[in-house]
């Protein structure tokens, strides 16, 4: 799991570099450009999904803990940093972009203070429910399981479809986790069957025709109406079937990889362990910060025209990820601050 935290870190970081390219914000619709940086979105588009399946094989287990234990630990884990990161990005976006308390309460609201900040409000609304979802987990077949899982992401399937109607409905700050239930309730199911070859081909699979569902669909979509709007926007959503594929698969082939990873015997498994381990515990205090770190990077150095903005976004993404690695270990050394990392 540690290894699979660290490329859904990594992905999320290339995700908020090149989709400024996708979303025509930089880059021409249609173009070379464009197809590369849709391309490479596509591929990275998993990262949540993955962040979401960890939580539900970590959390899922059956064990001899109250609701209580539970919402402490958790809230100590979860709760702070989002109150701390969701005034922190508002006050942001007010200094930087001019937005007013009405919109500033829109945004909270709605659970999305900042771009990446839903994912906070979607984790906390899975752990209200953990308690009551471990003795589901404990008492339930893994037939039922699979029934409860399926039910989940249909639902899920037809929240996201049906927002393509225009005044259709919309998420709030207590509602952002339910369409994601599917993703966490998978996680556990992942963790726990076959880790042989057979599965990991099939996760294979599953990640290569999700990406490219992922990007030949927002591709078509884009072209059919001459501009990045909701079709693209919708095969880009985390349920959006495509994107259900490529993160089941790419859980499956991180979790291969990791396993392979934490048995290796040779100095350099070991070190790369190491490393690991490091990055892992910094994953979520880096998803944090990486917005302001890369904003403030393309602010400052502008984003060059042409192909040249794939070499520029690839560039944003890696010193967006060592300077907020650095950031966020001095933070955790602090103790006022690393309560909220």
């Amino acid at each position: 799991m540690e290894f699979a935290r660290v490329a859904a870190m990594v992905a999320v970081i290339l995700v908020h570099a090149y989709s400024p390219l996708v979303s025509t914000l930089q880059a021409e619709l249609g173009g070379p450009t464009w197809w590369t940086a849709n391309v490479v979105d596509a591929a990275v588009r998993w990262c949540v999904a993955v962040f979401v399946m960890i939580s539900g094989a970590l959390l899922l287990r059956p064990r001899e803990e109250s609701a209580g234990d539970f919402y402490r630990k958790r809230w100590a884990r979860i709760g702070v940093p989002l109150l701390v990161w969701s005034a922190a990005y508002l006050l942001w976006h007010y200094w930087r972009e001019g937005i007013d308390a009405a919109q500033a309460a829109a945004q909270a609201a709605s659970g999305s203070p900042s771009i990446h900040l839903y994912f906070l409000y979607v984790i906390a609304g899975l752990y209200l429910f953990t308690p009551f979802l471990r003795t589901v987990v404990a008492h339930t077949s893994r037939t039922g399981l699979w029934w409860l899982t399926g039910v989940a992401f249909a639902v899920g399937v037809a929240d996201q479809l049906l927002s393509l109607v225009e005044g259709a409905g919309g998420a709030s700050a207590v509602t952002r986790f339910l369409p994601f239930l599917g993703y966490y309730l998978l996680g556990w199911l992942l963790l726990t069957t076959d880790t042989g070859p057979r599965a990991t081909r099939y996760g294979a699979v599953a990640l290569v025709l999700g990406v490219a569902g992922t990007a030949a669909g927002a591709g078509t979509a884009a072209h059919m109406a001459g501009e990045w709007g909701p079709g693209g926007t919708y095969f880009y959503g985390f349920l959006s079937p495509p994107m259900i594929l490529a993160g089941a698969g790419a859980y499956l082939v991180l979790r291969t990889a990791g396993t392979r990873l934490a048995m290796a015997q040779s100095p350099a498994a070991a070190a790369t362990r190491r490393a690991v381990r490091v990055a892992s515990g910094l994953s979520l205090g880096v998803y944090l910060v990486h917005v302001m770190v890369l904003y403030t990077l393309r602010d400052l150095w502008g984003v060059p025209d042409g192909f040249l903005a794939l070499f520029a976004a690839a560039g944003y993404a890696v010193a967006t990820a060592a300077i907020s690695l650095v950031l966020v270990a001095l933070a955790q050394r602090v103790p006022l601050l690393r309560v909220i990392v």
